[in-house]
Parts: C-alpha cells; structure tokens; sequence
C-alpha cells in the first residue's frame, strides 16, 4: 500500500503540503526549470542564480553526450544545482503509452545524467505534472500506476504549489513576476514551476526580481532534494 500526498492544482481551495520552515525565515522557495538545458536561456539563468548565491532545481530533457547542452547540465551540477529528470521525451503520445514506457523515460536519462555528472538522480517530475488528463489518450488509469510504482522505488516525484505560467498565459515579465509572488505562502514547501527552454526570454527577464523579492520578505531559497517535503497534485488518470 502506498500514501498519496495531494496538493491539487484542479482545486485552489485545497490548501497544500505544508512544512514548518526554520524560524529564522519566512518559508522555503525551490525555483525549478524545467524542459532544459537551452543554449540561449539556462546560460543566462545560471548566471543570475550564481550571482545571488541560489541553488535551484533543473527538470532536464534529453541531450546529446558530447554536446554544448550536456556541458550545461554538468555545470548546472558543479555549481550546487539539482539535476532532476523530466525524462528523454515529452512526447505524451511516446511516454504515456504503457507504464514501462514512462519508467524507461527516465531511468534512461538517469543513466545518461550518472555518466555525465557521477550523480544518480532520483527526482522526476512527470511531463504535464502527476495532474495531467492528456495520458488517458493514450493509457487509462496510467498516472495512478505510475505513482504507486515509483512510491515503491528510491524515485520521487514533484510536481509544483507555485505556477509562474511562463508555459503559456504569461507574456511578459510583470505577469510572470504577479504570477510567481502571489502563489508564494509564508510557512510552507513553495515549489515555483518554471522553464528553461529556448523562448523564455521573459522567464530570464524576471528572474532576478522574484529573487530580490522573496530576499526582501524573508524567504530562504533551495534547491530539492530526495528529503524536501513532497509537493504534490491529485491524479486524474
């Protein structure tokens, strides 16, 4: 039997995970990026996070061995990130067509990450989050299989409390920073989804103020780990 921990995305009016944080801050923000690593765009966020003295937690997709993107992962790594797995493909169509499709998603760029970096990662990140309907398309009932499955591995799976909408429905970097900082509460896990890829220029843009502005009210900022409080959403599939 496993224990199902649900932050729900589908209904607002369920309050979240909730962690006591330490009482010398406010709350905890964990900034995750995910659909990395970009040529363009995770140069620039490593840069910021670096300036401030921030880990934060990558959702990384597929990448060559060898390749300007891999560098960026092994970076991302040297510099106290978290290297997390979002898996080789995001194609739903690909990874949401059995149960053992999604679990070779991401043990397959596990392995790759391991021979990159040396370090196994353990925390994935389901592409559409845990929430997603998507997958009946293609395998009724799979999202709940795959969260009992993986709750018998060493995996943990995240999905986020704070949606900066950079995905879609943010255009702008004032609407990305509205979107991230009202979501954010005090006394609590504040996983804050956000990406990485090619086009999200306005993501970079914004970046530094979120950062000045959870500084500003006390917020301590992490990166997630096997032991971070487990945020989640209810399973729809």
């Amino acid at each position: 039997s496993f224990t199902l921990k649900v932050t729900s995305k589908i209904s607002p009016d369920e309050p979240p995970i909730e962690t006591v944080p330490e009482e010398t801050h406010t709350g905890t923000i964990y900034l995750t990026f995910d659909d990395g690593p970009s040529l363009s765009i995770t140069p620039q966020i490593l840069d910021i996070l670096k300036s401030n003295n921030i880990q934060a937690t990558f959702f990384i997709v597929d990448y060559a061995c060898g390749s300007e993107r891999e560098e960026l992962v092994k970076r991302a790594f040297n510099e106290g990130h978290t290297i997390a797995l979002h898996g080789t493909s995001h194609q739903y169509s690909e990874i949401y067509s059995s149960l053992d499709a999604l679990i070779n998603n991401f043990e397959t760029l596990q392995e790759k990450v391991f021979t990159s970096t040396g370090y196994r990662s353990y925390i994935i990140r389901f592409p559409g989050g845990s929430s997603n309907t998507v997958s009946k398309k293609y395998c009724t009932g799979i999202m709940t299989d795959a969260v009992e499955y993986f709750s018998t591995t060493d995996f943990v799976y995240f999905d986020w409390n704070v949606d900066s909408q950079d995905a879609g429905g943010a255009y702008s970097k004032e609407e990305i920073f509205e979107n991230v900082t009202s979501m954010i509460k005090p006394n609590r896990s504040n996983i804050v989804l956000m990406h990485d890829s090619g086009n999200k220029k306005y993501t970079v843009e914004a970046l530094q103020d979120i950062i000045d502005w959870g500084i500003a009210e006390g917020y301590e900022f992490k990166a997630i780990t096997q032991e971070t409080p487990q945020v989640t959403h209810r399973i729809a599939n």
